[in-house]
């Protein structure tokens, strides 16, 4: 009877730590997702971020060599000029691609906090079902405890009644045995 509820409370705790376990692993699943998400956007603009520095940086020395250009040298500074001009360009084209990389990644922070929102509310009830099958199997476990305790001490008292009339019909015999017995010492006298 204990070996069958020890079985049974087995297989809740188990069928329990499986679901549990489902439940765990599909929230991991989408949290490692918006985190990878999260992180290419994060890559991504910390990439425009640096070239746009580069391009500035590179702006800043064409605009130095501009300046320290001889005035008549028209041909120097006419390619100079363009050159800032197209830096200028690209600088403002790699700012709009900065801007939405920015919102990719605002974006992709707020779905990973209700991902983790999520696989928070998600482990809850994963313990929840744990916990649960934890206090069902404790409960077949004791109703079968209390069950084989009654059973024991039922088994006991009956023993104890069985003995206690044996004890009884054997003192009887013996009494009866020491009767005859001196009866028989008479008759052989």
């Amino acid at each position: 009877m204990r070996s069958a509820a020890k079985s049974e409370a087995g297989e809740i705790t188990s069928s329990a730590g499986a679901k549990a376990g489902a439940i765990n692993s599909e929230a991991a699943a989408k949290l490692k997702t918006a985190s990878d998400a999260s992180a290419q956007a994060t890559k991504v603009r910390t990439a425009i971020a640096s070239k746009i520095s580069g391009l500035e940086s590179e702006q800043a020395e064409t605009q130095a060599t501009y300046d320290k250009t001889f005035f008549l040298n028209f041909g120097k500074k006419g390619e100079l000029k363009d050159q800032i001009k197209g830096l200028k360009k690209e600088i403002k084209e790699q700012t709009k691609e900065l801007e939405k990389a920015d919102k990719t990644v605002e974006k992709s922070t707020k779905e990973l906090d209700k991902v983790s929102e999520f696989v928070a509310k998600e482990k809850g009830k994963a313990d929840k079902i744990v916990a649960e099958a934890q206090a069902a199997a404790e409960k077949v476990s004791a109703a079968a405890e209390k069950k084989a305790t009654g059973l024991t001490e039922a088994a006991a008292k009956k023993a104890a009644g069985v003995t206690k009339a044996a004890d009884g019909k054997a003192s009887g015999l013996i009494k009866q045995a020491e009767t005859s017995e001196k009866q028989a010492a008479k008759l052989r006298e």
